[in-house]
C-alpha cells in the first residue's frame, strides 16, 4: 500500500497532487456511484437497494449494487464527507491491494514452506501488478480480484487438506457478493491451480476423488450463498441493451505480450497486463535451471502458464474467461490470474533457494527478454530503467542470500532486498502514470465535484418538490454521465452497463438523446418530453460556475388516461410526434411537409436512400456548403426538429440558433432540438451541414407544436392526475380520483421487474404506454394504486441463498452429532 501511494505522490497524481485519477469511467461511473451509496448510507437518496428514482427517470440498483459497490471497502464511502466521494473509491483500490498481498502472503505458505518476509515481498509483486496499476486501480471494483485469487487458493488449500469445508464456502461466497465478475475469472484460476497442485500430489486416487468432491460442493454452497448477486446481475445483464456493435480484439502478437513481463510497461494498443515485479520475473525465469525443485513440477508450472497466457489471445477462451462474451471494453481484463500464477511459480523457485548457477541462468534470460523488447511501444523509458537496475541489483542480493550467509548477513540483505522490491514497485507506479496521464490526451479536471456541481446540488435540494414533480439537472451543465447522482434530483442522465432495453428503446422512442448504445441516458430537453416525465425543476447553467433554476408546469408523477387515448392521438403512425401525442393523450403537433429549398442536393430528388433527403458532405463553411430546408407551421408555432441518427449542424435561419445533431447509430442517438418559432406566415427555414455522406435527414423530422393546445393538455393531466402520491424506496401508490378508469400512467419507464395492483387487488405486471409505465384501471372505477419494483432474479437468488444456509447447517449438524457421538 505504501509503494502504490509513494508512486502515485511522486507523480503527483490524485490524492497526491494535481494529476487526476477520475478519467473516463472513474469520473462517469465510480465516484457517482460511490456517491450514491453514500447518500443511502445516510438516508439521503431517493430510493434504495433495490431502485434508484435519481437516474434515468427510475430504474432498477441492485445490479449496479452488485456491480460497482458490494465490496467491503466501498462501505468506506459513509466514513468520509460525500464531497470526498473519490478519495473512498482511491481507498477501495488501496486497501484491496493491501488485503490481497497479506492473503498472498499466506497463501504461497500453503503451496511450499518457507520464510514468510520472503513470501511477502513475492505478495508485493502481485498486488501491485500490472493489470492492478493501469486497469484495476481505474475500475476500483475489480481490485477485489486481487484478494479473490489467494482467498479462494486457501479454501482449495483446506480442501486438499480435508479441514474448514464451511470456512471455505463462505469465502466463495464472499468473493462472488464482492465483485462476481472478477471472481468468476478468479474461480477458474484457481480450480487450475487446484488441479495443478492435485496432479503433484503424492497420494492415491481415492485421496484426489475426495478432494474434487470437497472443492465441487465448497464451490457450489459458495454460489447458492451468492446466488442473489449472481442472479439478479445475470437477469439485468440478459435484459440490458446490447453491446454487439462494439467489437474488441484479443490478438497480441507474441513479443507485445512477453514485453508485458516488464515492471512499468504500459501498452498503447490493449495488450495482457500481466508484469508482477523484477522479483517475481528473474525467479520465474530462474525456474527452468532450478534443479532442487522436481522436473515434472516445473513442467507442470510451465504448462499452467502457458496455457493460460494462450488462452487470453483466443477467442473462444478468452470468452470463456469472461463470462461468454468480449466486452467492449478493455478486452484482457483476465489478466491478473496470470500475475497471480506468476507469484505462485516465483515461489516454487524461492522456496527452494536456486543455486547460483541457477539464479545466474534466469539473469541471462531476463537480459535475453529485455534485448528482445526493448525498441517495442509497450517498455518505455521508465520500464527499461527499471528492469535493467532492478535486475542487476535482485539478482546480486539473491545470489548474496543464496551463499547460506550467517544470521545478521542474511537479515542485512533480506533488509535491501526489501529495498530494492520497495523502489521498484514505486518506480514502475510511477513510470505507469507517467504513460497514462491523462492529461496528454486533453484537459480533464481535477474533481469530479466541482463548484458548479455543489451549486447545483445547493439549488435541487432548496427547490426539490419531490415526489410531486422531479428536479431535473438538465443537459450541458456538469461534467459526469451520472451528474443525478451526483448534484441530487430525479433526472435523467445515467450511465450503467444495466440500462433494459425497455428502458432505453421506450426513451428513444420518444425523444430522449443517448449514447453508448442506449447504455448512457441523457436529460430531457425539450417540454414536452419534461412533461411526460414530470419535471417540475430543471436546472440551466448561467456564468462560469452558476445555475438557474427553472420551475415547469409539470403533471405529478401518476396521470390517467381515457380510454383508447394512445390510439386516437397517436398520428402519424410511427413518428416520435405520434408517439408522444399518444402518451400524453392530446393533439398538439403538426407535421409538415419538407421540401428541399437550396445548397448541395438540391437538384437531387427528394426521397434520397431509404426514407428521407440524402444530404450531400460540404466542403468548408460558406452559404454553398449548407443544404436548405422549408416547412410550414402555424404562425408562432415552435418548431422542434427530430432526427436521431443525423451527425450535423442544423442552423434556423429565423432564430440564428445552431444545433449540434450528433447522432451516430447504433451507438449515439441525438434527441429533440428546437428551432425557435415559426414566422408570421408560418414558414420555418433551416440549413443542415454534414461532415461525411450518406445523411439523411427524415421526412417526419419537423414537428411543430401549439403551445396552447399543450398548454390545455398538461392543465388536463394535472386537473385529472392522482391526488395523492407516496414514493417509497422501490414502491408507489396513489390516491386516484373517485371511479377513474383508462389507464394510470406513471412517470417512469416500463422497465421489468414492477408489479401493481388497483384497490387492494391481486398484483398484475403493467403494460407499456409508450414506453411509460401503464396499469390498466378496467371499467368499473378504481381508487387507489400500488406498484412495488423487485429485480428479476431476487427471488431466486435469496431462495438459493437459503438452500446454502441449509447445506452449512446441515454440515454443522453432522460434524456435532459425530463429535458427540465419538
Amino acid at each position: 500500500m505504501a509503494a502504490y501511494s509513494a508512486g502515485l505522490a511522486t507523480r503527483g497524481v490524485y490524492p497526491f497532487g494535481p494529476v487526476p485519477r477520475a478519467d473516463n469511467d472513474l469520473r462517469h461511473q465510480y465516484v457517482p456511484f460511490h456517491t450514491h451509496l453514500w447518500d443511502l448510507q445516510h438516508g439521503s437518496a431517493q430510493g434504495d437497494l433495490l431502485f434508484n428514482w435519481q437516474s434515468g427517470y427510475g430504474v432498477g440498483f441492485l445490479g449496479d449494487f452488485f456491480t460497482y459497490l458490494s465490496s467491503p471497502f466501498s462501505l468506506l464511502a459513509g466514513l468520509l464527507p460525500r464531497q470526498q466521494a473519490e478519495l473512498s473509491v482511491y481507498l477501495v483500490s488501496l486497501c484491496s491491494m493491501g488485503l490481497a498481498a497479506a492473503l498472498m502472503t499466506v497463501y504461497l505458505g500453503r503451496l511450499r514452506p518457507g520464510s514468510p518476509w520472503l513470501r511477502a515481498l513475492l505478495s508485493v509483486g502481485y498486488a501491485v501488478c500490472g493489470w492492478g496499476v493501469a486497469e484495476g486501480t481505474v475500475v476500483p471494483m475489480w481490485t477485489w480480484g486481487l484478494v479473490a485469487i489467494p482467498l479462494l487458493g486457501i479454501a482449495a488449500d483446506w480442501c486438499l487438506t480435508g479441514r474448514r469445508w464451511v470456512l471455505g464456502s463462505l469465502f466463495v461466497a464472499l468473493c462472488w457478493f464482492a465483485n462476481f465478475y472478477t471472481a468468476a475469472m478468479a474461480t477458474t484460476a484457481t480450480a487450475l491451480v487446484f488441479l495443478v497442485r492435485l496432479l503433484l500430489a503424492d497420494t492415491d486416487m481415492r485421496t484426489r476423488g475426495r478432494a474434487l468432491w470437497r472443492a465441487a460442493t465448497m464451490t457450489g454452497t459458495g454460489l447458492l450463498l451468492a446466488a442473489p448477486a449472481v442472479l439478479v446481475c445475470a437477469f439485468a445483464n440478459r435484459r440490458a441493451q446490447p453491446t454487439e456493435l462494439y467489437v474488441v480484439s484479443v490478438n497480441t502478437d507474441p513479443l507485445t505480450f512477453l514485453s508485458m513481463l516488464i515492471p512499468g510497461t504500459h501498452p498503447v494498443r490493449p495488450a495482457p497486463n500481466v508484469y508482477a515485479g523484477v522479483l517475481v520475473l528473474l525467479l520465474v525465469l530462474t525456474l527452468p535451471f532450478q534443479s532442487k525443485v522436481r522436473g515434472r513440477e516445473r513442467l507442470a508450472w510451465f504448462s499452467l502458464l502457458l496455457l493460460t497466457a494462450v488462452s487470453f489471445v483466443l477467442t473462444p477462451t478468452a470468452k470463456l474467461w469472461q463470462g461468454g462474451a468480449l466486452p467492449h471494453g478493455a478486452p484482457f481484463r483476465e489478466s491478473f490470474v496470470l500475475s497471480g500464477m506468476l507469484a505462485m511459480a516465483a515461489w516454487i523457485c524461492l522456496a527452494h533457494m536456486p543455486r547460483p548457477r541457477a539464479l545466474l541462468g534466469g539473469a541471462s534470460l531476463l537480459a535475453l527478454l529485455v534485448a528482445a523488447t526493448y525498441d517495442l511501444p509497450p517498455v518505455n523509458g521508465q520500464a527499461l530503467t527499471g528492469v535493467l537496475v532492478g535486475g542487476a541489483v535482485t539478482t546480486a542480493l539473491l545470489l548474496f542470500y543464496a551463499r547460506g550467509l550467517r544470521r545478521p548477513a542474511r537479515i542485512g540483505v533480506m533488509l535491501l532486498l526489501a529495498v530494492s522490491v520497495f523502489g521498484g514497485t514505486v518506480y514502475s507506479v510511477y513510470g505507469n502514470s507517467v504513460a497514462d496521464d491523462p492529461r496528454r490526451r486533453g484537459p480533464v479536471r481535477a474533481q469530479t465535484m466541482t463548484e458548479l456541481g455543489k451549486g447545483a446540488r445547493q439549488a435541487l435540494e432548496a427547490h426539490k418538490n419531490w415526489p410531486a414533480t422531479r428536479a431535473d439537472a438538465g443537459p450541458g451543465v456538469f461534467v459526469t454521465n451520472n451528474d443525478a447522482l451526483l448534484v441530487g434530483g430525479q433526472g435523467g442522465a445515467y450511465y450503467s452497463s444495466y440500462v433494459s432495453v425497455e428502458t432505453a428503446r421506450g426513451l428513444r422512442g420518444l425523444g430522449l438523446g443517448q449514447a453508448m448504445g442506449g447504455r448512457h441516458l441523457w436529460p430531457a430537453e425539450d417540454p414536452v418530453l419534461r412533461a411526460l416525465l414530470g419535471i417540475g425543476t430543471v436546472l440551466e447553467p448561467a456564468g462560469e460556475n452558476g445555475v438557474t433554476v427553472r420551475t415547469l408546469p409539470a403533471p405529478p408523477l401518476v396521470t390517467l388516461r381515457a380510454p383508447g387515448s394512445d390510439q386516437a392521438y397517436g398520428a402519424p403512425v410511427g413518428s416520435v410526434w405520434a408517439r408522444r401525442q399518444a402518451a400524453l393523450g392530446a393533439r398538439v403537433y403538426t407535421v409538415p411537409a419538407l421540401a428541399r429549398a437550396d445548397g448541395p442536393g438540391a437538384s437531387a430528388p427528394a426521397p434520397g436512400p431509404g426514407p428521407g433527403f440524402a444530404l450531400t458532405r460540404g466542403e468548408g463553411w460558406g452559404p454553398e456548403t449548407w443544404t436548405a430546408f422549408t416547412g410550414r407551421c402555424a404562425p408562432g408555432a415552435r418548431a422542434f426538429l427530430h432526427a436521431p441518427d443525423l451527425n450535423a449542424l442544423v442552423r434556423a435561419e429565423d432564430s440564428g440558433r445552431l444545433e449540434s445533431f450528433s447522432g451516430r447509430p447504433p451507438a449515439v442517438s441525438a434527441p429533440v432540438r428546437e428551432l425557435g418559432a415559426a414566422a408570421a406566415d408560418g414558414r420555418i427555414t433551416f440549413s443542415v451541414r454534414t461532415p461525411k455522406d450518406g445523411q439523411v435527414l427524415p421526412p417526419d423530422a419537423l414537428g411543430c407544436l401549439d403551445q396552447a393546445a399543450f398548454d390545455a393538455a398538461v392543465a388536463g393531466l394535472k386537473a385529472g392526475a392522482a391526488t395523492g402520491v407516496t414514493v417509497g424506496g422501490h414502491t408507489i401508490e396513489a390516491r386516484l380520483p373517485e371511479g377513474s378508469t383508462g389507464t394510470a400512467v406513471l412517470a417512469t419507464t416500463a422497465s421489468p421487474g414492477w408489479s401493481c395492483s388497483v384497490d387492494g387487488g391481486p398484483a398484475g405486471a403493467p403494460v407499456s404506454y409508450q414506453g411509460l409505465l401503464g396499469v390498466p384501471l378496467g371499467s368499473g372505477g378504481a381508487d387507489r394504486l400500488a406498484c412495488s419494483y423487485v429485480p428479476e432474479g431476487l427471488r431466486a437468488g435469496l431462495g438459493g441463498t437459503g438452500a446454502g444456509l441449509l447445506l452449512i447447517a446441515g454440515v454443522l449438524a453432522g460434524t456435532l452429532w459425530r463429535t458427540r457421538r465419538a
